[in-house]
C-alpha cells in the first residue's frame, strides 16, 4: 500500500508522468534522451546526461562536478493501419514529458528522474482501442571507483497503465472487453512494483570506452481496474553492452548491442472479468537482439551533430500479432544535434524515422489479417548545469 502511495504522489509531481509510447523495439524506446536518439539509441559507455539513469546509470561518473537539470519532451507519431478490415488507427501523435535531476560531487553522483520506458497503443473507427504504458520514477547512484572505472545503479519504481475495447466475436458484435480512461498519462487498469538496474563503464584508454548495464525485469503484478484484471503483462530484463571511441576532438562513434528477453515477460496476457476469464491473448514473443550506432560529430565549440542507426527484428511471431498490439517495426534511422548557449545551457534533439512494415497473420485469430506500421519520432530537451 505504501508503495503504490509513493509511486502516485511521485507520478504526480510536476505533471512528468510519461504518456503511451507506442512500440519501438518491441514495447521499449529506440533512445533515452535526445542524445542516445540521434546516436540510434547507443548510450551504454559516454556521458549523456541525466538520461543515463534510464540507460546506464554508471555514466553519470563521466559527467563534470555540479548539478544538472533536464526538462524533455517526446512525441511518438505511429501510422499504424489494417488495410480492408480495421482500417487506419487514429492513434497517431503521442506526447512524453520527462525530467531528471543529478548532483556529482567528487566521486559520488546521484538524482531522480521520471522516464517513459515504453507501451503500444491503437485505436480504430470501430471502437477497438488498446493502450499500454509504462514509466519509472529512478533513483541512481554512481561511484567513480578511480579514473578509470565507474560503477553505478538505480532503484526504480515501476507504472504501467492499460485500456482495452475490443470485440472479439465481430460475428455477435458487442465489446466484451470494455476499460479504458480518459487520460493520456495513464490507463483504467494500473499495476505498481519495484525494479533495478546495475551497470559500470571502463576506460581502456584515452579514446576508448567500454560500457554495460544489466535491468531486471519490470516485476510487475496483475494491473486491476474494479472487475477487470490483467495478468501476465510485464517488461523484460535487459542485458546491454556498448562501445565509445573518441576518435579526435571533434568525432565519437557509439555502438550498443543488447539482448531484450522478451521471452520471460511477454507470454500470454489473460483478461479476466469478476474473475472469469475473458480472453487469454497468447504472445510468445521472441527474445530481441537490439544493435545501436552513432556518431557525434562537433563542428564548432557550441554546435554538435549526430546520426545513427537502431535494427531490432520484429519479436512478435506471425501467428501472435495483433490489430491491437502491433509492436513490429524494425529499422530506426535517426538524426539530432545539440547547442550550447553557455557553459550552463544547452538543448539536444533527436529525430528517428521508422520506415513501414508490414506483417501477415499466420495464426487461427488473425490470419489473413495484414498490419501496416511506421513511425516518426523526436525528443527535445533543455538542460541547465550550476
Amino acid at each position: 500500500m505504501q508503495l503504490k502511495k509513493l509511486a502516485a504522489t511521485l507520478a504526480a509531481v510536476g505533471m512528468t508522468v510519461p504518456g503511451l509510447a507506442l512500440a519501438t523495439n518491441g514495447m521499449l524506446m529506440e533512445g533515452y534522451g535526445p542524445i542516445a536518439a540521434g546516436m540510434g539509441g547507443a548510450a551504454m559507455a559516454y556521458d549523456n546526461g541525466t538520461a543515463a539513469m534510464a540507460n546506464n546509470p554508471a555514466t553519470l561518473g563521466l559527467m563534470a562536478d555540479g548539478s544538472r537539470i533536464d526538462l524533455m519532451l517526446g512525441h511518438v507519431g505511429p501510422d499504424v493501419s489494417v488495410p480492408a478490415m480495421m482500417g487506419a488507427s487514429e492513434a497517431d501523435a503521442f506526447y512524453m514529458p520527462a525530467f531528471g535531476y543529478v548532483k556529482k560531487q567528487g566521486k559520488l553522483a546521484y538524482g531522480v528522474g521520471i522516464y517513459g520506458q515504453g507501451g503500444m497503443g491503437t485505436e480504430y473507427a470501430s471502437g477497438d482501442m488498446a493502450q499500454v504504458s509504462v514509466g519509472r520514477v529512478i533513483f541512481p547512484l554512481a561511484y567513480s571507483v578511480n579514473e578509470r572505472f565507474n560503477i553505478g545503479g538505480s532503484v526504480d519504481i515501476v507504472w504501467a497503465g492499460m485500456d482495452l475495447v475490443a470485440d472479439l466475436n465481430p460475428a455477435n458484435p458487442g465489446k466484451e472487453i470494455d476499460f479504458k480512461d480518459d487520460s493520456d498519462f495513464s490507463g483504467q487498469a494500473k499495476g505498481y512494483s519495484v525494479a533495478a538496474k546495475l551497470g559500470f563503464t571502463y576506460k581502456l584508454n584515452d579514446a576508448l570506452s567500454l560500457g554495460g548495464v544489466y535491468q531486471t525485469a519490470g516485476n510487475l503484478p496483475d494491473l486491476k481496474d474494479g472487475g477487470y484484471k490483467v495478468e501476465g503483462f510485464d517488461m523484460p530484463p535487459i542485458v546491454g553492452l556498448g562501445l565509445a571511441w573518441q576518435a579526435n576532438d571533434r568525432l565519437m562513434v557509439a555502438a550498443d548491442v543488447k539482448d531484450v528477453m522478451w521471452g520471460s515477460s511477454m507470454n500470454t496476457v489473460t483478461i479476466y472479468n469478476n474473475g472469469a476469464v475473458v480472453a487469454p491473448f497468447q504472445q510468445d514473443w521472441d527474445d530481441q537482439i537490439v544493435l545501436s550506432l552513432g556518431l557525434a560529430y562537433k563542428f564548432t565549440d557550441a554546435f554538435t551533430g549526430r546520426v545513427g542507426y537502431n535494427r531490432g527484428k520484429n519479436p512478435i511471431p506471425d501467428q501472435n500479432v495483433s490489430y491491437l498490439w502491433p509492436a513490429i517495426v524494425e529499422d530506426h534511422y535517426t538524426v539530432g544535434f545539440g547547442y550550447a548557449f553557455s557553459k550552463q545551457s544547452q538543448i539536444n534533439f533527436g529525430l528517428s524515422y521508422v520506415p513501414e512494415v508490414s506483417v501477415t497473420g499466420t495464426g487461427a485469430q488473425n490470419g489473413g489479417m495484414t498490419i501496416e506500421h511506421s513511425q516518426m519520432n523526436w525528443q527535445l530537451m533543455y538542460s541547465y548545469a550550476f
